[in-house]
């Protein structure tokens, strides 16, 4: 018997996953955070935390595979991060720019299955990089700082590869781009028509010049992540309920005072919870992945803490409805596109 959809919103899975590639993960983040902490250059903190979510396309892979996996991953994140920083220099070009990316990242992810998250977190850092406003010579340090996030997730990669004693999957049989494209070839029309929401959301922050724009972007994408227009329209309602926990969770942590090294142990914490949470029920993840995020923001510039938590909800707000409208769009247009040409 089917669920409701009430009932589904509140479903608690219960995958089956070793607990290495959660501590994986934490020793990734607070690895990075510490480097910079230790370092005194909080930007290796807050940039490298971003190359740390390369750590999130773990898989369990023979050990060449997943480090070529990981590395190609982390090569396209910290690109796409360029490219958003150095758009801001030419404003009209963000919009471009964002779109360009999520339509490689959707092309190519989807083709080679690479899994959830797939091109999320491309996505993201290309927009959190089109609405940072960074001087142009200083654009490939804070790029080699995202890439010391990278290094780090390569190994904690090969340490949960090592410590993990789960089998490795089957082999799948190597095919061509082409042959791919030939037995999914709504791929090209999902791809363009993904890209030109992200086009449309990037232009919609910018004109509504919101405090850290890329939040509606961010919400937009994760909307555009579900299976299908039923999970999408469950994401939408639990990103929402789960921001507005987050957001009275933030004001409260933020109001503590923490130092910095508190700071970046709670921001460690609140990564390993969110990655435990968001296989589970997404909306209890966002409940920890809201006061991360602000937490992150106000790193290295202090900035209006309720300035920051209105603009948050108002983009993530904004962000998740006009995702779930381009899911409804993008349903429909490859149902007629199925339709005519008779595609699977």
């Amino acid at each position: 018997m089917e669920q409701s959809f009430f009932k589904e919103l509140l479903h608690y899975n219960k995958p089956k996953e070793s607990p290495t590639r959660l501590i994986g993960a934490g020793l990734c983040m607070i690895s990075v955070l510490f480097t910079g902490y230790l370092s005194h250059q909080l930007a290796i903190s807050s940039y490298g935390s971003l190359g740390i979510f390369t750590f999130l396309y773990y898989q369990r892979l023979p050990l060449k595979q997943l480090m070529l996996r990981l590395t190609i991953v982390g090569t396209f994140l910290t690109t796409a991060n360029f490219l958003g920083m150095l758009s801001t220099h030419a404003v009209w070009t963000a919009p471009i720019v964002v779109a360009m990316v999520g339509f490689v990242g959707r092309f190519f992810f989807r083709l080679y299955g690479i899994a959830k998250p797939g091109p999320f977190f491309i996505v993201m850092v290309t927009a959190m990089g089109a609405s940072t406003n960074v001087p142009l010579p200083k654009i490939p340090l804070m790029s080699s700082y995202f890439f010391i996030g990278v290094l780090f997730s390569l190994v904690g990669a090969i340490f949960t590869h090592f410590v993990q004693k789960e089998p490795f999957p089957a082999n799948k049989v190597e095919k061509t781009l082409k042959e791919r494209i030939n037995e999914d070839p709504t791929v090209v029309m999902d791809s363009l028509l993904y890209s030109g929401i992200l086009f449309f959301a990037v232009y919609l922050s910018m004109g509504l010049q919101l405090k850290n724009p890329y939040w509606l972007v961010v919400s937009c994408a994760s909307i555009l992540q579900g299976d299908n227009l039923r999970a999408m329209a469950h994401r939408n309602i639990q990103r929402i309920f789960g921001t507005i926990i987050g957001l009275a969770i933030a004001a409260f942590l933020l109001n503590l005072s923490l130092s910095v090294f508190e700071t970046l142990l709670m921001i460690t914490a609140l990564f390993v919870t969110v990655e435990y949470f968001v296989k589970r029920n997404y909306a209890i993840a966002q409940f920890f992945s809201t006061p991360m995020a602000l937490m992150l923001s106000m790193l290295v510039k202090q900035q209006y803490l309720y300035t920051l938590i209105q603009f948050r909800f108002l983009g993530i707000v904004i962000g998740s409805l006009l995702g779930l409208l381009a899911a409804w769009v993008m349903t429909t247009s490859l149902s007629f596109y199925n339709r005519k040409f008779h595609s699977n």
